[in-house]
């Protein structure tokens, strides 16, 4: 098994950023940073890049992928020759989301509010009948928020066939959802909503296609604590995540599983607020909020 990954250069700014095992990917002339990551797969994918270093496995990453990820290009490319098999290797620099969000799509709607609405107009217009509420469980086996993912030739092309169809879609919005697509989301640096769409796509493309062989890095139990934010993320790690895991092996995807991570994602939330101020009263709801998780975890257990 033979592995390339590219790394993108968009500007002169991030030059400095590269790991050694990668290979640079440069699209300074056109960065479009509109639709970001996507452009750049997609110029990549035509491009052919990759053929001149003959490799069976190929991806392309951002420039921050050693800052999100924490691990040097040889450690994850010596995991990917050191596990050949399969389709497309996946490197999720946010394991610790999987235990708290039911998916991608409803994570995205808490962080980008509306980003369903679009998500679902792209799907219709683009001849998909997909509808993001419909969407099951993502787990370790399908995450990722974003490009970290290496596939082979196969996997490649029926994917971008499928951003491809969804990306011409754009183009055929009503005004307002076109307008909003690509206008400023919330986020914590500019960007759009067509982003925030489109980085959600790996993960639906998997759940849809369950003949792709897929492997994720594997990310220890303190790993995944060791990416936690607060207190309240570490004990549904410390608390939840066996169960979590258990449930996610044995298939487990029905209506009171989905209101379980929708009460774990609305704990969540209350301690951030909780948190980010410092008055007795609030600091008495954080010990409140972990008290009923406390007895939620007690009664899942009995049954």
């Amino acid at each position: 098994m033979t592995v390339s990954v590219y790394q993108i250069q968009y500007s002169d700014d991030v030059v400095g950023a590269f790991d050694p095992a990668f290979i640079k990917y440069d699209c300074r002339a056109d960065p479009e940073p509109e639709k970001r990551e996507t452009a750049h797969m997609l110029r990549f994918y035509d491009e052919g890049a990759w053929v001149r270093h003959g490799a069976e496995h190929f991806g392309l990453v951002s420039p921050k992928f050693a800052d999100k990820v924490r691990l040097g290009g040889t450690d994850v490319i010596d995991w990917m020759e050191a596990n050949p098999g399969y389709d497309v290797y996946i490197i999720n620099p946010y394991p610790q989301l999987s235990y708290w969000h039911y998916n991608v799509w409803t994570q995205g709607e808490l962080l980008h509010p509306g980003v369903c609405a679009l998500a679902d107009a792209l799907f219709a217009a683009a001849g998909h009948s997909i509808r993001v509420e419909t969407l099951p469980r993502n787990t370790a086996a399908s995450l990722l928020y974003s490009n970290y993912w290496v596939g082979n030739e196969a996997f490649w092309r029926v994917y971008m066939a499928f951003v491809r169809s969804i990306a011409a879609a754009a183009d055929d919005l009503g005004a307002d959802d076109r307008e909003k697509l690509f206008g400023p989301a919330p986020h914590n640096a500019p960007a759009t909503y067509f982003a925030f769409v489109f980085e959600r796509l790996f993960s639906t493309f998997l759940v849809l296609h369950e003949g792709v062989a897929g492997l994720p890095y594997p990310y220890s139990r303190e790993d995944v604590l060791g990416r936690c934010e607060n207190d309240m993320e570490r004990f549904i790690i410390g608390e939840w995540s066996a169960m979590i895991d258990a449930w996610d092996a044995a298939g487990r995807d029905d209506a009171e599983y989905r209101k379980l991570f929708a009460n774990l994602e609305g704990m969540v939330r209350l301690y951030q607020a909780a948190a980010s101020r410092a008055e007795a009263a609030d600091q008495a709801l954080v010990r409140g909020l972990i008290g009923r998780l406390k007895r939620a975890l007690g009664r899942a257990r009995r049954r």
